[in-house]
Order: structure tokens, then sequence, then C-alpha cells
């Protein structure tokens, strides 16, 4: 008999135990990964070719769009990267720097030269149902391989932070591309609430001398140029936009 109770006692252990474990299954299956829709748009101006020995100095425009589905919870980008075609040469090294530390602290100190470009951008706050206007500003970074971008915004929130990009070779038909990891402290402005970054426009311009551009055109493929960008959330699901720029 106290056989028995004790094999019932266990048959209850294990009932409990698997529906607990088959509840936690089931909770993790409702999580969804978010499906917004991302965008890239490009172009270069003057859209001239140069040579490999003397590149057309020219301006680079690049915009990132991020729209979240209606069904997507609360989340922000955590990274980024923008593949640039091959025939676009990056003189950063032949430039004056500026560090993320000094942007951040006071960029009008930054060497005269450093200032490579401007831009805008726009952060949602789902939760709060509020959108921050921000304003963007492009320096060469250290070495000449990174690239620092001063977000500053005052409603609703004040924002003043950089976000460093770092500039590494790519292969195929991509030269470069520009790596970006987003702050935590810009993925959540405010503790629990993710900043979605919507839109993200920065034109680079034609700085630097006329034999040793910032950036450069080389050469024209077909008459295109080809780009890439590569979204990661904090959910961890990915999303990948391309487009193309006219050449001649």
């Amino acid at each position: 008999m106290k056989q028995t109770t004790s094999i019932r006692r266990h048959m209850r252990k294990l009932t409990l135990t698997a529906g607990m474990a088959a509840a936690a299954i089931g909770a993790v299956g409702v999580a969804q990964a978010v499906t917004p829709t991302t965008a890239l748009k490009a172009s270069v101006s003057p859209t001239k070719k140069g040579t490999k020995k003397n590149p057309r100095n020219v301006k680079l425009s690049i915009e990132l769009i991020t729209t979240p589905s209606a069904n997507d919870a609360p989340f922000a980008t955590k990274s980024t990267v923008v593949h640039f075609d091959k025939n676009l040469k990056l003189g950063g090294k032949y430039l004056k720097t500026c560090s993320a530390q000094q942007v951040r602290v006071n960029d009008q100190k930054c060497p005269r030269g450093s200032r490579v470009g401007s831009g805008s951008a726009s952060a949602t706050a789902a939760a709060l149902g509020q959108t921050e206007s921000l304003t963007v500003t492009a320096y060469n970074g250290p070495r000449g391989n990174k690239l620092e971008l001063l977000l500053h915004g005052t409603t609703p929130l004040p924002i003043h932070d950089v976000i460093e990009g770092r500039i590494v070779s790519d292969t195929g038909k991509f030269g470069r591309k520009l790596i970006v990891k987003i702050p935590e402290t810009l993925q959540q402005p405010v503790t629990g609430v993710y900043a979605t970054l919507t839109d993200f426009k920065t034109s680079v311009k034609g700085t630097g001398s006329k034999r040793r551009p910032y950036i450069g055109l080389a050469g024209c493929t077909r008459k295109k140029l080809h780009f890439q960008a590569d979204f990661v959330f904090t959910d961890n699901s990915k999303s990948k936009a391309t487009t193309t720029a006219k050449c001649s």
C-alpha cells in the first residue's frame, strides 16, 4: 500500500513537471520576432567617374529606413552594416581626425577639416507614442578608418550621443563596409523604453583634396553603384536592404 501511494505521488510530480515544461515551451512560442520593413537609399553627386589614380571627389548620401509592422513589440536597432560599391574609394587617412570622446564632449574643438558631413534622423518610442527629431554631424575618426556620428536632439528627451562606425575591407562587388553598433543609451534612452531609428540620413560631402578626396568615385560598372545594409534588432532578428545609385 505504501509503495502504491509513493508511486502515485511520483507520477503526480512527473505530470506537474511535464505541465510546467509545456507551459514554458508555449510561452517561448508566443514570442515572435519583429518584422519591420527596411529600405536603403543611396546617391552620389556628381555621377561622373574619375580614375583609380585620380578618383573624382563626390558627395555620398545614404538613407536607412526602418518601418515597424503593426504587430511588432517595441524594439530598437542594435547594429547596422552598410556595404559600399568597390568603385568608391575612401580617403579618411588623408584628413584630420577627431575622437568619439572629443565629438561627444565638445565637437567645436575638433580639428578643422575633420568634419565630413551632416544629416538628420528620427527615433520613435512606440511605448510613449513619441517621435524625436535629431541632427546628425559626421566626423572623420581616428586613423581615418572610423566615422563618428554625433546625434543631438532636445524634444521630448535631451539626447547628445555619438554612434561610432568602423570602416573595414569588404568582398565581391563591395570595397568597404561601415560596421555600426548602436549604444544602449540610444537603444533605450529611458530604461525599458525602446527607441526605433525609423529614418537615418547622412550626406558625406566632397571634402579633402582633388587628388585625395574623402569619398572618391574611381569607376562605374554598367552605370550602377551597389549598396547593401544589414540590420540587427534587439531581439536578434535580422533584415537586409539593397539599392543602386547611378554613375557614368
